[in-house]
């Protein structure tokens, strides 16, 4: 029977903790778990983590106490108190995939004696919260190989995380040892996986030569979709065609009549916008006026993929496409009511020279 790790929560862990401190305060701001757990000499969490606050000998849960045994100096470091909830795995229930989606809450303690150093934490936070909103990073994990435990070999695999939040709750002012603190939440959702491609890794954009001199923008879609779609007429199959196969001889055969491309791309309007909004004025205007031909667009297609060696998602330039297309539906996706936004449907395929 095969005995395999699946993913490990204290990575997630980690993992979260490591995305809190990469903030713009990072050199002042420092987030920790207030909770016992067990650490190395560098105070990397490397076991289980225990939802309990683990008080110095001052008794501060957010100040970390560090001894030099060469120099007998004693450290303390401050840091910002926090703690994550239940982490609620949703497990995919295959045997070669890992993929699980983790719904939680992360809570923090943030001392509000001081106004500056609250409104820091706060941007922080802020800022991670930010990030997370549809965020895609790899995340290299490691763990003993179960089936061979006495070579002591560790395992080690990289896992796609796709991250989510939500609204940052401030929730009612605690006081604690004298000092004040006040309790922030913010719900995270993470999925993680080790198979398969994210919609994040593809970038769209267009352009037409009436806009900017045919420049491409790159476009954020609602949603979009591509694809080659084939028509197929009946035929019928000689019964001399058939002996070879006796299963086919009661099927109709079916043969291509034809194909074609199509891309699909819904769009939220934004006339005004800094970067877009040229291009999307265009679209706008020429879905209100009567034309008598086409317009005629560049789209352009691209796909990254993760790089092992660098460790970021590299453009992979056999999986581009660019080609002229001809814009051939362009209108609001449904049908407009006051206090909705206007989302447009965009419908392209090739554009071939008249014959």
């Amino acid at each position: 029977m095969s005995r395999k790790f699946t993913i490990s929560e204290t990575d997630i862990y980690n993992l979260i903790l490591e995305e809190f401190n990469d903030n713009a305060f990072s050199s002042k701001i420092k987030f920790s778990y207030a909770d016992w757990s067990l650490v190395d000499s560098n105070g990397v969490q490397k076991g289980l983590l225990i939802n309990k606050l683990a008080l110095n000998s001052e008794g501060r849960f957010d100040v970390q106490e560090t001894f030099d045994e060469n120099t007998y100096a004693k450290t303390t470091n401050s840091f910002v108190a926090m703690n994550i909830g239940p982490l609620n795995g949703e497990f995919t229930a295959l045997n070669k995939i890992k993929d699980v989606v983790y719904d939680t809450v992360v809570e923090f303690l943030v001392c509000i004696d001081n106004f500056a150093v609250q409104q820091a934490i706060t941007l922080s936070i802020a800022e991670v919260r930010a990030r997370f909103i549809q965020y895609e990073r790899v995340v290299k994990v490691s763990y003993m190989d179960i089936e061979d435990i006495s070579s002591g070999v560790r395992i080690e695999e990289n896992l796609k995380a796709i991250f989510m939040s939500g609204s940052i709750d401030y929730g009612t002012i605690t006081q604690i040892n004298g000092k004040q603190y006040l309790t922030y939440s913010l719900p995270i959702t993470i999925e993680i996986t080790n198979f398969g491609e994210f919609a994040n890794q593809q970038k769209i954009y267009l352009g037409v030569d009436k806009v900017n001199f045919g420049a491409l923008y790159n476009l954020e879609p609602n949603e979009w979709s591509y694809g080659v779609l084939k028509g197929v007429e009946s035929a019928m199959l000689l019964p001399s065609k058939a002996t070879g196969l006796q299963s086919n001889a009661t099927e109709i055969k079916s043969v291509p009549k034809n194909k074609g491309f199509s891309l699909t791309i819904e769009h939220q309007m934004d006339l005004k916008d800094s970067e877009l909004g040229e291009l999307l004025y265009f679209i706008y205007k020429r879905s209100l006026i009567p034309t008598i031909s086409h317009d005629i667009y560049t789209a352009k297609i691209e796909t990254y993929l993760y790089d092992e060696e660098s460790g970021e998602f590299k453009l992979e330039e056999d999986l581009t496409m660019e080609r002229q297309m001809e814009l051939i539906a362009n209108q609001p996706n449904e049908s407009l009511s006051k206090g909705e936004k206007i989302v447009y449907t965009l419908v392209f395929v090739p554009y071939y020279e008249s014959i």
